[in-house]
């Protein structure tokens, strides 16, 4: 994980000479893409496992969200389940900045923080539709959080309510990158 967190830092130096710098007020609209290429994994406190991986839009100041991806439910006991999901719902959006990643400077428009969203997801075979609540977290910028499950911060929780708490990141890697 760690070597992936440098080579995030290596990449978002290299390119930083590249990319405009764009300043706006916190009142102000903000436009996102979010991007997990990688999958993000986590487990839940029974040994369950869930990648995800996705890509999509979202705004604040109005609060809006538009993406999907796809989800592996891998069972302790090794069963699995795969399939799809679609954002429904921008809950939060906790901005930890942008520009800087790992104390390092970045492109300004990468940014990070905790985006939190209610999601439907459909497993592959399946009629199923089935709610959660996925949070992303993204440690580029100034001011993310000291305390996060794994060393680099990155990752996602998602909680299918009844079901299961996916809250112990394992892996993760994403960025948002700042339209406007």
């Amino acid at each position: 994980m760690k070597r992936a967190s440098v080579l995030v830092a290596i990449f978002t130096l290299a390119i930083s000479m590249l990319l405009p710098a764009t300043a706006l007020a916190d009142s102000a609209t903000h436009t996102y893409q979010f991007h997990l290429e990688l999958p993000n994994i986590s487990e839940a406190s029974n040994g369950d496992r869930v990648a995800v991986t996705g890509t999509g839009t979202f705004s604040v100041h109005p609060d809006s969200v538009r993406g999907g991806g796809t989800f592996t439910h891998t069972s302790a006991s090794g069963s699995v389940i795969a399939g799809a999901w679609t954002a429904t719902e921008l809950l939060e959006y906790q901005s930890y900045g942008c520009g800087v990643v790992l104390g390092n400077p970045a492109p300004k428009n990468f940014c990070g923080g905790a985006l939190k969203m209610r999601i439907v997801g459909m497993p592959n075979g399946t009629n199923l539709q089935i709610e959660a609540i996925l949070t992303i977290f993204c440690i580029v910028g100034p001011n993310p959080p000291n305390s996060h499950d794994d060393p680099s911060g990155e990752g996602i929780h998602l909680v299918v309510p009844g079901v299961a708490n996916f809250n112990k990141i394992l892996e993760g890697m994403n960025i948002y990158i700042q339209q406007s």
